[in-house]
């Protein structure tokens, strides 16, 4: 049953990457992506032989911990249903072997059939006072087990534990240590791996901070999830008729009680990878995903918010989308010189081919236009984007990206402004929708979109920012490419999005100063999305919306002299407090913008 859901998907996939790119395209994707698997594979076994826990380290820690004015106690739930007795005592075991000592274990055997649960449980009772057991009479499934598990509990905060999985021995320490830190924590997740049946650990999973939109998208906060266990009772526990995503359905209920949430970068779960668990791929527990389809339906009623949530051809990868709030207008900013691109089809005027791509494929038409040029676009290209209906506003001065765009805004009747470069051309018909429906939320700052070269490379996905310099992640991969863990391919929280397509409401550019004209070239967007950013707004790229960019052509590619030190020195102390980027995790390499490991 498990093969007949996994290989159609894959199969289906394979047949619509090799209609959209070709076959010799569609090949040198799989290599690339085999290759990047393989380097992975490689650099994560290197990144655990540099974190091995030593004595030192175990025994510093159990020394840190006497002098914590905080010692919170965890209550760690296992739901239990026949799994075999090997997998449960290595999770039972994982949990005696904390380094942190102030815990309880809290299970629920929910009926199990198999007459070793019973012995193995009762056995541990015996002998650790801090486990706890209560034998269910009927099989409820694992929302109704794991809701006993938490009759049973007293701690402080509630860890979830999986029957088959186990936590690192530093699992409850981290996180104990972290709520000393910060003593309001109410929601607490790690990074997490895969660990096999012969012990071996793979497929790490380095998350970012907190990204609501990134949530939005895909379980990814998972394991090791802590909550503070009072919110837990507020909620009313897990719902049933979740059950596949309850954890899912859990989290987006937290979520909306706190905004004290935090997030470990250390691998404090492994998720045992066998044919029963969803961490043994996407053919495991099919119907999770129609679970995470009506968690997420549920929060939209639950908050009163207009939309729909489409499952996507990645299972466990959802689209949300929200409805639009009345039909607000755009204003469409487009600073131009007009110039041409010699083509194989003759030349090309990109100002031109902009706006009709705009006007033939945007499905949402409540927009205008407004053109920002230096008295140097040609009479004739004038006298098309007029009859386009395109405002035309000009600025005397010097050419200065940030000036013209301010210029164009101060112009803008729309509620929202959308930042276009002319060297980009429209390709998804609904770009306005996709950037709408996330601009128009309150604590978003800067919306951008998912940019691709003429080649169908990547242009643009979200810039992070390693060591102070601003990178495209993943710049020049295949159009394809999904991403670390699908970033590429979901809405997104990034620091910063790039200005040749970034939209933004109005009020929240006028009370950000607008763009920094001191930066007339270069750094001027991510200036404004620090900014953003500074302000307690959050930026989000959209892959929804594609545009093709064909970068720099209007105005040249590199830095002026200056540029860097000047952007450097602006944000050097704000990017310091920061600590890192936080959306990017502290285990991948700096070196690169692609993800990867750091060994």
């Amino acid at each position: 049953m498990y093969a007949n859901f996994r290989v159609p998907t894959k199969i289906n996939k394979l047949h619509q990457l090799q209609r959209k790119q070709g076959f010799k395209r569609l090949l040198k994707y799989l290599y690339q992506r085999q290759v990047s698997s393989f380097k992975e594979k490689i650099n994560y076994q290197k990144w655990i032989a540099k974190n091995l826990f030593t004595k030192e380290y175990i025994a510093t820690a159990k020394e840190e911990i006497t002098q914590w004015k905080l010692r919170p106690k965890f209550s760690v739930i296992i739901p239990v249903y026949n799994v075999e007795e090997k997998w449960l005592e290595k999770a039972i075991g994982s949990v005696r072997n904390q380094i942190y000592p102030y815990w309880e274990l809290c299970i629920a055997d929910d009926a199990s059939s198999k007459p070793h649960i019973s012995l193995l449980l009762n056995k541990y009772i015996e002998i650790d006072s801090r486990i706890k057991v209560v034998f269910r009479t009927e099989n409820g499934h694992i929302s109704a087990a794991s809701n006993s598990a938490l009759e049973l509990a007293t701690g402080d905060y509630i860890a979830l534990l999986d029957h088959d999985d186990e936590l690192a021995i530093n699992a409850l320490y981290e996180n104990a240590k972290l709520i000393n830190q910060h003593p309001d924590a109410d929601f607490i997740y790690s990074d997490e791996d895969k660990i096999d049946i012969k012990g071996k650990r793979f497929s790490p999973c380095f998350k970012p901070d907190w990204s609501p939109e990134y949530l939005y998208a895909t379980m990814y906060t998972c394991h090791l999830g802590v909550y503070r266990r009072s919110i837990i009772h507020e909620i009313g526990g897990f719902r049933s008729e979740y059950d596949g995503s309850q954890d899912y359905d859990l989290a987006l209920r937290v979520v909306e009680k706190t905004k004290n949430i935090y997030h470990i970068p250390k691998i404090l779960y492994h998720w045992r990878s066998i044919p029963a668990s969803a961490a043994s791929g996407s053919e495991a527990k099919p119907w999770a995903y129609t679970g995470g389809r009506k968690a997420l339906e549920d929060m939209l009623v639950r908050n009163s918010q207009s939309g729909t949530i489409e499952e996507t051809p990645n299972p466990g990868i959802y689209r949300l989308r929200r409805g639009i709030v009345g039909q607000p207008l755009v204003s469409i900013i487009i600073p131009s010189a007009g110039i041409e691109l010699n083509t194989s089809s003759g030349n090309l005027c990109l100002l031109e081919n902009c706006i009709r791509s705009i006007q033939k494929l945007s499905t949402y038409k409540n927009y205008e236009i407004i053109v920002v040029d230096g008295y140097d676009i040609p009479e004739s290209t004038l006298k098309k984007i007029t009859t386009y209906g395109a405002q035309l506003v000009r600025c005397g001065e010097p050419f200065n990206f940030s000036m013209r765009i301010n210029k164009g805004a101060n112009q803008a009747k729309g509620e929202f402004l959308l930042l276009l470069n002319d060297d980009t051309e429209i390709i998804s018909p609904d770009w306005l929708e996709s950037m709408l429906e996330v601009s128009q939320q309150k604590e978003v700052g800067a919306v951008g979109a998912k940019l691709l070269s003429p080649d169908g490379k990547i242009q643009h996905t979200g810039t992070v920012i390693l060591d102070g310099n601003p990178c495209h992640v993943f710049y020049g991969c295949d159009s394809e490419h999904p991403g670390y863990h699908c970033s590429n391919i979901v809405t997104r929280n990034y620091l910063a999005v790039t200005a040749a397509c970034l939209m933004m409401r109005q009020e929240v550019f006028g009370e950000l100063g607008g763009l920094d004209e001191s930066f007339p070239l270069n750094y001027n967007d991510v200036d404004l999305c620090l900014k953003a950013h500074q302000a307690g707004y959050r930026n989000v790229v959209t892959s929804y919306a594609q545009l093709i960019h064909y970068e720099s052509i209007s105005r040249g590619k590199g830095l002026k002299p200056g540029e860097f030190q000047q952007f450097n020195r602006k944000w050097q102390d704000y990017l310091q407090r920061l600590g890192k980027d936080p959306y990017y995790n502290p285990n991948l390499s700096y070196k690169s913008a692609n993800y990867e490991i750091l060994c």
